[in-house]
């Protein structure tokens, strides 16, 4: 065991040395970069080591060549000349690509020069050749721009050689007969074999191994080792124990920098964020005044993505992370918390009118033109302003309202600011009530199907019923889908407002069948969503529709010129189960023929805002009759919504229309009161 300790110690003192000799020509501190240091190592360790093994063979030729000179003084030279190398690397380190190629080209002339005065092809000195790609990959790397010099100066070199041999011919130098190269090129076999064995070595186990974590794992062994052995070197190693704790707190900061602040612009980051405001409130309960937060979000970015790609946009964001920082004071906190939306916190001393200006002021900079590749990138932003003083400054809170600052911001036009004020913020409360409502709603199947009867425009005759839903609520009563559906949009939730208006129409059919009624056709809306949905089909299955009675009412402006494959296999299955697909609002959108030929609806529905200015506008009246054409020519009937009066009644039926919808003939009723109606004679109840 001591032994083995006793050997290795030996080995590691032989490498240090080695070491210290190899730095004496290649100091750490010229090479810090890992890879470089590995590569000048080996160069200087090939160029000491090389012309020890390479220097026998010419002294072995000056006794076998009876006419030595000039050609082998010449090679012995050419060897001598690898010594100088470590020299000019110390002297000159920055050229040390340049001598890398002046070395190789060097080798490159030694081993032709041999081979062509000893033996030409037939050379055994041409072992040595095999050596300059090896050479060049540990002294440059493995880059293209190395491997296309060194394979230029293989191609010249082996081309040269060749020509030569090549013109000579039989004129070929002949020093020493072939007979008599036995021992030199041996020789020269065991020279070129040991020193690419030593280099390939070294490379493997001195160079690739001692990486920074092998040489960091290796003092602490080390290290170790030392505080077993003597007591005295202790000092030692707490001093190293505590360059590591430094490296470890320095790598512990950077940790901390890159996971508070955004990777692109530099600003601080949304987790930064919430860090300042919680700090900036709690100041405010001991100092006083107020905290102003502004929220920036870029209008028309995402065209500049879509346009001009991710690397404008990250350009554009820089830019715009640079204003905002120019344009703050000194002491206000700017943030990047999203794709394109920025923060800007600052304290105030109730200044609300220098915030307006400051605000204006951001979007007029914001807006000016940004020059990017030889182009001009344009776009805008909305800002949302909210000021709290310290009785109600909650960290929470302040980014929730400077959003809907933002969003009132927005939803009033480009380019402008708003404050949040206790309008939005009573508007915020109820909206959120509302939404928990909602969803408590949808849990309690408290939406339910108000239904507005559908009429021949001919015999006026009942022939179908439009499902309208509406939220039976426990304390509001019955409220009707304007006051809720936008909040629903906002929350997901219209898929299932619209299955729950489906379950509840089945179930009035089934109810009216059993009072012995006659059931018309029931149309329920069905969302973009839904429509599209891979589980559609087998939901339905598991319904159970009557067959014949149910039809699927799809917005024109959302689905008809935007069909897809999955939308497509959906129809058609859906009409394979007896479902009719009817088109709502036509004419609103922006469908063609092909597509409406392509969906094959059973009928379509014009829209009420062209029915509403019939009687005052012929133009309007002939644009409903083109629709009705279309719908004759295409064999889909056509169903107008909105009819309010008896006059446009009257002129629809003449222009040909198939049915009529409207307050002129019967409001949206509930399953009772549609339940009466139906059992009236139609004519009376159309009258």
């Amino acid at each position: 065991m001591k032994q083995d300790m006793r050997r290795t110690g030996y080995i590691v003192m032989a490498l240090k040395m080695v070491d210290r000799f190899i730095d004496f020509f290649a100091a750490p501190a010229q090479w810090t970069e890992l890879d470089e240091r590995k590569r000048v190592r080996i160069f200087v360790l090939s160029h000491i080591f090389g012309p020890v093994l390479s220097l026998p063979i010419p002294f072995l030729l000056m006794y076998a060549d009876p006419n030595p000179f000039p050609h082998v003084h010449m090679l012995a030279a050419s060897i001598l000349a690898f010594w100088l190398f470590p020299f000019l690397l110390r002297r000159w380190p920055k050229r040390y690509v340049t001598l890398c190629i002046v070395s190789i080209l060097n080798l490159n002339f030694v081993v032709l020069w041999g081979a062509y005065n000893y033996g030409a092809v037939s050379s055994p000195f041409l072992l040595w050749y095999i050596l300059i790609p090896l050479l060049a990959f540990f002294y440059l790397g493995g880059g293209p721009k190395a491997q296309l010099q060194v394979f230029a100066q293989i191609v010249l070199g082996l081309g040269s050689f060749s020509l030569a041999s090549l013109l000579n011919g039989d004129n070929l130098p002949q020093h020493i007969p072939m007979q008599d190269m036995t021992i030199a090129g041996l020789l020269s076999a065991f020279c070129s074999t040991t020193y690419a064995f030593l280099m390939a070595s070294y490379y493997s186990e001195i160079v690739d191994n001692q990486s920074e974590l092998m040489r960091e794992v290796s003092r602490h062994k080390e290290t170790l080792h030392q505080l077993v052995a003597a007591k005295d070197e202790a000092e030692g190693a707490k001093e190293l124990a505590e360059a590591r704790n430094a490296e470890l707190l320095e790598a512990k900061s950077r940790l901390e920098v890159s996971a508070l602040h955004d990777w692109l612009t530099g600003l601080p980051n949304r987790r930064y964020l919430d860090d300042i405001l919680a700090q900036y409130c709690s100041n405010l309960g001991e100092n006083g005044g107020s905290i102003a937060v502004l929220h920036i979000d870029l209008d028309l970015f995402k065209q500049i993505n879509d346009s001009m790609g991710h690397v404008a946009g990250d350009a554009m964001l820089m830019h715009v992370a640079k204003l905002l920082v120019d344009s703050a004071n000194s002491d206000d906190f700017v943030a990047r918390v999203g794709g394109d939306e920025f923060i800007i916190v600052r304290t105030i001393d109730n200044d609300v009118e220098s915030l307006s200006a400051f605000a204006a002021t951001l979007i007029e900079d914001i807006c000016q033109p940004v020059p990017y590749d030889g182009k001009l990138c344009r776009f805008g932003a909305c800002v949302g302003i909210v000021v709290e003083g310290a009785e109600s400054a909650r960290a929470e809170n302040l980014l929730i309202n400077s959003d809907a600052a933002l969003y009132r911001a927005k939803s009033r036009g480009r380019n402008r600011y708003e404050f949040f004020d206790e309008e939005l913020r009573s508007y915020l409360e109820a909206r959120t009530r509302l939404s928990e409502d909602l969803l408590r709603g949808i849990e309690n199947k408290e939406f339910i199907a108000y239904y507005q009867p559908q009429f021949d425009a001919r015999t006026r005759k009942i022939i179908g019923l439009e499902a309208l839903v509406r939220w039976s609520h426990p304390v509001q009563g019955v409220i009707g889908p304007g006051e809720f559906l936008p909040v629903a949009e906002e929350l997901g939730a219209v898929d299932l407002i619209d299955m729950a208006v489906l379950d509840c129409a089945v179930a009035d059919i089934e109810a009216w069948k059993r009072a012995g009624l006659t059931v018309p056709k029931i149309s329920v809306n069905v969302s973009a969503k839904r429509i599209s949905d891979n589980e559609l089909i087998e939901s339905l299955l598991a319904m159970n529709l009557p067959k014949g009675l149910i039809t699927f009412e799809l917005v024109e402006s959302i689905f008809l010129d935007e069909t897809d494959a999955n939308l497509e296999d959906n129809i058609r299955q859906i009409k394979d189960m007896g479902i009719d697909i009817e088109i709502d609002d036509f004419g609103t959108g922006h469908a063609s023929i092909v597509s409406l030929l392509k969906l094959s609806p059973k009928r379509l529905k014009i829209d009420r805002q062209f029915i509403y200015p019939m009687l005052r506008s012929k133009e309007n009246t002939k644009l409903v009759e083109s629709i009705i054409e279309i719908g004759k020519t295409l064999n889909i009937e056509v169903i107008a919504e909105g009819v309010e009066t008896m006059e446009q009644a009257a002129l629809l039926q003449k222009l040909g229309c198939d049915a009529l919808q409207g307050f002129v003939f019967a409001r949206p009723q509930a399953k009772q009161q549609i339940g009466e109606l139906l059992r009236q004679p139609n004519e009376q109840a159309a009258s």
